[in-house]
């Protein structure tokens, strides 16, 4: 049985079952269907998967065989490791504290929680709120990856809501919760589905389909792909241990600043859907890892919705961080 990590900041995955996926083939989400998921939760590279209630443990064992710890919601704002009752957080939701969303109440409220950002589990969606690429990206499909940088790159622990690794925007009024409780998009066309997933695939959101698993898994600049090594990123010493030092913003380009020990590193976070320069705190700092920025002379241009991620020593050395 593969042991599981022991990290300081844990990445969760929360499952709103019913909406995930279809194990015994009536359209509707099951233990089944997620117990047949679990490669792929695994490839994603979370530590756990939240749930809203604790499972059977003959079934928790299973999921405990995949490395994954579990997780579930005891009341409205506190949550579980179902082996360990012990080990809960509170909930912090900033998608429901940055609302209506501005790029100011947001530096704000990560600045007001910025020396107990680790006490709660910080997240950008759930089931019955409206999904953030719609209501904070204003529909905007490619600012999915700037939230997921904002999110995966705060020292706490954080948890993705089904579908934010894909970057899924809405599927119905932005007033109406069911349009994050769609199914998950598993596949693209009609041609991969089996016959046991031939209801599931007829109930997901037209306009998520293109945008479906089976289709960014194979797409190396797919938000899926983007995602994944964000997440590994995230298991770095600097991000596990260390603490948001200051967080800012600059005509809407965010900058986190996380240290540990003699360690930092420094994100620059384009939260407009234009191309704005920004510059980091040292102009000798070399790119460690970028994602749509290009470097001026020493000037970095953020294409709109992109981020530029570096991290040296106190010395100004490359740590050696690499995309992917």
């Amino acid at each position: 049985m593969p042991s599981m990590r022991t990290v300081s900041h844990p990445t969760l995955y929360r499952i709103h079952p019913v909406s995930f996926r279809d194990g015994n083939g009536d359209g509707v989400g099951d233990v089944l269907g997620m117990m047949a998921a679990l490669p792929y939760l695994k490839m994603l590279a979370v530590d756990g998967l939240l749930l809203p209630q604790a499972l059977p443990p003959e079934t928790g064992a299973q999921v405990a065989g995949h490395g994954l710890a579990l997780w579930h919601s005891e009341g409205p704002n506190r949550i579980c490791r179902s082996a360990a009752p012990e080990q809960h957080y509170a909930r912090g939701v900033l998608a429901l504290e940055v609302m209506p969303f501005s790029v100011e109440k947001l530096v704000a409220v990560l600045n007001s929680h910025r020396h107990r950002l680790a006490e709660s589990v910080w997240s950008t969606g759930e089931a019955d709120q409206p999904r953030v690429v719609s209501h904070w990206g204003q529909g905007d499909l490619r600012s999915a990856q700037a939230f997921l940088t904002l999110l995966a790159l705060l020292p706490a622990p954080i948890c993705l809501y089904q579908g934010e690794e894909l970057g899924l925007p809405h599927a119905a009024d932005l007033q109406e919760p069911l349009g994050a409780q769609t199914p998950m998009p598993w596949h693209e066309a009609p041609e991969q589905v089996t016959a046991g997933e031939i209801h599931w695939y007829q109930q997901v959101a037209i306009e998520h389909r293109a945008l479906a698993i089976s289709r960014q898994q194979h797409d190396n600049n797919s938000t899926l792909r983007y995602c994944q090594s964000l997440l590994a990123l995230r298991r770095l010493p600097v991000i596990q241990h260390g603490e948001l030092s200051s967080v800012s913003q600059r005509d809407g380009v965010i900058r986190l600043l996380i240290t540990h020990q003699d360690q930092c590193l420094e994100a620059l976070i384009n939260l407009q859907p234009y191309t704005q320069p920004a510059v980091p705190s040292e102009a000798t700092v070399p790119l460690a890892w970028q994602h749509g920025a290009q470097q001026e002379g020493h000037q970095w241009v953020l294409a709109g919705f992109a981020s530029a991620i570096f991290t040296r020593n106190v010395n100004c050395e490359s740590r050696g961080v690499t995309h992917g």
